[in-house]
């Protein structure tokens, strides 16, 4: 997201909220790309690795890692210059100024919209199993990605006649070109990059675990009530060997970790979300130290924005014990005890 506001004037970079904020750019900015190029490029070749590749949740996540070091090298990278190097890319030229702030928005957009679809997929295949088979195919993900990618280009495709090169404050600046642009777009903007996924999410994160819950209570109920079958069915799981065992296991982990992955994105991009809501209105006729610590907020505010799409592959690492063994089995450290280790936390 971008906040092109400026104030009439420069007294408030001297307060110390200011000087937090170019700080918090300089050093935490480049921190959050290494990491995030890493930990993305780690993911993309666990989650491209062949047993991988058959998943739609997986095909999801891929293209999601992608789209995060996108996010990262559009916006975050531009942000880190511009407060190290006194650079702004976005000044070279009037293309520049117009391709960037294209890129940056359609990335944040495309990326949340992938968040949507996996989680929908999910969804669907945790609350109508029978179903899953004919609706959640690579086929169809390949197609739900390709739409997203069409929809959110010609949604933000207005930024290449609605931003260019200005004149602020006599300084040159890539800004609004338009009344469309900066009035109503805004609105639009946040509508589609947080009320309509959040809302959407919230609702499948609550039906999966709703589903999970009731399925776990008639589970309950059924053993009380038919011990002796248990029994018998433990008998035939045992000679079966652990194949049912991990089928039945596969569909929870996959689950909780893009459980995981929803949470986490709906807690980072929460405070940006709420600047964006609340600093038009405290903006204009601010004070210089109200100005420099709407400064350091919106500098926080992008940090942890940023850091979602830079900590997935840990997210990964932590709640999915698939992810976790063909890590293992990628880079040939699958050893006798981290074979164990990986059995007995996908037991638990």
């Amino acid at each position: 997201m971008e906040n092109s506001t400026c104030h009439s004037d420069v007294a408030y970079k001297t307060h110390v909220e200011n000087i937090a904020a170019e700080q918090i750019w300089i050093y935490v900015s480049p921190v959050l790309i290494v990491v995030g190029t890493i930990a993305n490029t780690l993911s993309i070749i666990v989650l491209l690795h062949k047993r991988m590749r058959t998943s739609t949740t997986m095909f999801y996540l891929t293209v999601l890692s992608f789209g995060d070091m996108m996010v990262l090298y559009t916006g975050l990278l531009r942000y880190w210059i511009k407060s190290a190097f006194d650079k702004d890319i976005r000044l070279i030229s009037q293309f520049s100024c117009k391709i960037h702030a294209f890129l940056v928005y359609f990335s944040l957009d495309f990326t949340t919209w992938v968040l949507v679809a996996v989680t929908i997929d999910r969804c669907v295949f945790v609350c109508l199993p029978f179903k899953a088979k004919r609706l959640c195919t690579l086929t169809h993900a390949r197609m739900v990605v390709v739409c997203i990618g069409l929809i959110m280009t010609a949604l933000n495709f207005h930024l290449f006649w609605g931003v260019s090169h200005e004149m602020q404050l006599g300084e040159l600046s890539c800004t609004h070109a338009n009344d469309f642009t900066e009035f109503a777009w805004p609105w639009i903007d946040f509508c589609v990059f947080s009320i309509i996924p959040f809302t959407i999410m919230i609702i499948a994160n609550i039906l999966i675990i709703r589903h999970l819950f009731m399925a776990h209570k008639r589970v309950a109920s059924h053993h009380h009530e038919t011990s002796h079958s248990e029994q018998c069915q433990s008998v035939i799981n045992h000679s079966n060997g652990n194949g049912v065992r991990t089928k039945q296991r596969k569909v929870p982990s996959i689950t909780t970790m893009l459980l995981t992955t929803n949470c986490v994105f709906l807690a980072l991009t929460l405070p940006i979300v709420i600047y964006l809501i609340v600093y038009p209105y405290v903006l204009y006729d601010a004070t210089d130290h109200v100005t420099a610590v709407l400064k350091l907020l919106w500098a926080i505010a992008n940090m942890f924005q940023y850091a979602n799409n830079t900590i997935h592959f840990f997210l990964y690492c932590l709640t999915g014990p698939r992810f976790r063994r063909e890590l293992f089995k990628v880079f040939k450290i699958k050893s006798r005890s981290s074979h164990e280790l990986t059995t007995t936390m996908e037991m638990h």
